[in-house]
């Protein structure tokens, strides 16, 4: 009884019970030869529990718990301690998957989005969001793309009044620079606008006084978006300057 070896050999049991100590819940802690920890298996703050694996180095490699709202997680970490992925449960309730780079940086997330659609993220190395792909506002899908600073350089998917499939680019200001896909009226548009996003150009079907004639009709305007020419493909009065 009053040696003073606390190890115990080989045990084999059929079952082990660890109830909370006075310092909170019970845990599981194991080590290799090196006295570096290698694992733990227990309770961790606000009573969740958790599992943890360390490399042989004794740093933290890949965590598995419960979250802030009770739902489970993985994260994994590289040989420096740095957060690698989460696969889990996000703030939207859905399931998430996120990747980041060796600077701590996010590359990536494929997951759940508000009102419970699939959307899939791709950011660059500093963690700017380069390339979007999800379900839009009408539940039609969308691909957009952005600058290495965030800024929205192209759209391709439908568009928020249900009209149908486009098309459009943006310059480096932010402003429309061509929209290729279906107009208001349900046919199909190209519109050309300078630099400030003003329309000078446009090409596609014709209406007269908002009737559909579907005759395709060439329209030009100066650098204030002011009407110029037109010209369409069937009648002989065509408007010229």
């Amino acid at each position: 009884m009053g040696s003073k070896n606390r190890n115990l050999g080989d045990i084999t049991v059929n079952s082990i019970s660890i109830h909370p100590g006075k310092n909170g819940g019970g845990y599981i802690k194991t080590y290799n030869d090196k006295g570096k920890q290698t694992s733990y298996l227990g309770t961790g703050e606000n009573g969740v529990g958790l599992i943890g694996v360390h490399n042989a180095e004794g740093a933290k490699v890949t965590y598995i718990g419960a979250g802030d709202f009770g739902s489970g997680f993985l994260k994994t970490y590289n040989q420096f301690g740095i957060r690698t992925s989460y696969l889990g449960s996000g703030g939207q309730g859905g399931g998430i998957l996120q990747t980041y780079n060796s600077d701590g940086k996010q590359t990536a997330y494929v997951g759940t989005a508000e009102h419970g659609v699939g959307v899939i993220g791709v950011h660059n190395a500093n963690g700017k969001q380069i390339t979007y792909m999800g379900t839009g506002q009408q539940g039609g899908g969308f691909f957009r793309t952005n600058s290495r600073s965030g800024i929205m350089t192209s759209y391709l998917g439908e568009g928020k009044d249900s009209r149908g499939g486009h098309m459009q680019t943006f310059n480096m200001n932010g402003e429309m620079t061509t929209y290729l896909g279906t107009s208001v009226h349900k046919a199909g548009t190209l519109e050309i606008n300078n630099e400030y996003g003003l329309k000078v150009g446009s090409l596609g079907a014709s209406f007269d006084r908002e009737v559909y004639r579907g005759d395709g009709v060439i329209t030009l305007y100066d650098n204030t978006g002011a009407f110029g020419w037109m010209r369409d493909g069937k009648t002989s009065d065509n408007l010229d300057d």
